[in-house]
């Protein structure tokens, strides 16, 4: 990776920031914005907002921005952006015209945001919930495929589960679950920014994430996917001024689903726009430069493991396929080496997830950089 990259990242002089997977810092590009919002839009009301009409058309061009990073074929007609991921995911469950005896398929590696949700409806509709269990940190396909059946509604899975990077591939999974007429919803927010995701090429029906961690933008930033020929069967409840089908008209009173994505979209703001900026700034990298970057910075954490008496591997690695920006892996008093790496001179930034120490560089990280904080794990480790 180039490194001038490394001079958009004010965070390299304050540490050794290796923990993406929990919040990305922002580049500079982005920060700037931010600033520039709150300074001469926030601080003065009005006064330098841009009309209505042109913010809604800038919103379109922001959709084509995410559209190239999903690869989203309608993105005007596919994109609504959110504020996190947990808005995104709940705004489609609850959109969905439910059925008694419906069912819904989730995993026991999956993130609480993309089980609670679903839990909760299960309860409110009477649905049926099946719960899919992980082998050695992997959610084997053959699994979900015993599990499918002519009940099944939904399927919400994670791209990279957040624990040890553990990466599903969509693209088989969505053809089992739309082969006995479900659906399948993504949670892309580990995955989105450093591997690939194409959503036509997986074919997924629903893709949430938020920014403020891999795609490195401010918190309050996200979006929402949903394929277009599936919008008209829902009917959101999350919904503003700009989920009408005339989001200009601000006098009538009668509300008509806006057409396709639009009707998930509750209002304007800076969330979008700032979005937006953090991904043109990955795309300018390339997402696949970025993706090759991680496994090669990974494959050093791999075999440091390997090499290390008392460490032990917790994410799944065989398969390149299963490979994302997330190694976990345990040692000796690994919940108190987390702690102690941000008391350092220079703070080392990781995470303390399942018992093992979670390590998430970018592509401004150096293989200096991940070589010579494993070194002072080991050193803590053994002290």
């Amino acid at each position: 990776m180039k490194s001038y990259i490394r001079d958009h990242f004010p965070v390299v002089d304050k540490a050794v920031y290796l923990n993406h997977a929990a919040i990305g810092p922002s580049p500079n590009p982005v920060t700037q914005e931010v600033q520039k919002w709150m300074v001469h839009h926030k601080s003065y009301g009005d006064m330098y907002f841009s009309p209505l009409n042109k913010m809604y058309e800038d919103i379109n061009k922001d959709r084509d921005v995410l559209g190239r990073l999903i690869n989203a074929k309608f993105p005007r007609d596919e994109i609504s952006f959110t504020y996190n991921t947990s808005y995104g995911l709940a705004a489609i469950a609850e959109a969905i015209p439910w059925k008694k005896g419906d069912s819904i398929i989730l995993n026991y590696l999956e993130y609480t945001s993309n089980s609670y949700t679903y839990q909760a409806l299960a309860r409110k509709f009477d649905l049926k919930v099946k719960t899919i269990p992980h082998i050695n940190g992997v959610l084997p396909l053959e699994k979900f495929q015993a599990a499918l059946d002519h009940t099944t509604r939904l399927v919400a899975i994670s791209h990279v589960q957040f624990s040890n990077g553990f990466r599903i591939d969509l693209e088989e999974l969505a053809n089992l679950v739309h082969e006995v007429g479900g659906e399948i919803i993504v949670d892309g927010i580990q995955s989105l920014g450093a591997v690939p995701l194409d959503v036509q090429k997986t074919n997924i029906d629903y893709l949430a994430a938020g920014g403020y961690k891999w795609l490195l933008a401010p918190m309050g930033t996200g979006f929402l996917y949903v394929r277009k020929d599936l919008t008209d069967t829902l009917q959101p409840s999350f919904i503003g001024s700009m989920s009408d089908s005339s989001p200009m008209n601000l006098s009538h009173h009668y509300y008509r689903p806006g057409p396709s994505a639009k009707r998930f979209q509750a209002s304007l703001g800076p969330n979008s726009y700032l979005l937006s900026v953090a991904v043109k700034f990955l795309l300018d990298i390339g997402i696949e430069n970025i993706f090759k970057h991680l496994l090669n910075l990974t494959n050093i954490i791999i075999d440091f493991v390997a090499d290390s008496p008392n460490f032990d591997l917790n994410s799944p690695v065989a398969e390149i396929k299963q490979r994302s920006g997330i190694i976990n892996f345990s040692c000796p008093n690994a919940e108190k080496i987390v702690t102690q790496l941000r008391k350092l001179d220079k703070p080392i930034a990781v995470s303390y997830r399942e018992n093992g120490i979670r390590v998430s560089p970018h592509c401004y990280n150096t293989e200096e950089e991940v070589q010579s904080s494993l070194e002072t794990i080991k050193k803590l480790s053994s002290s």
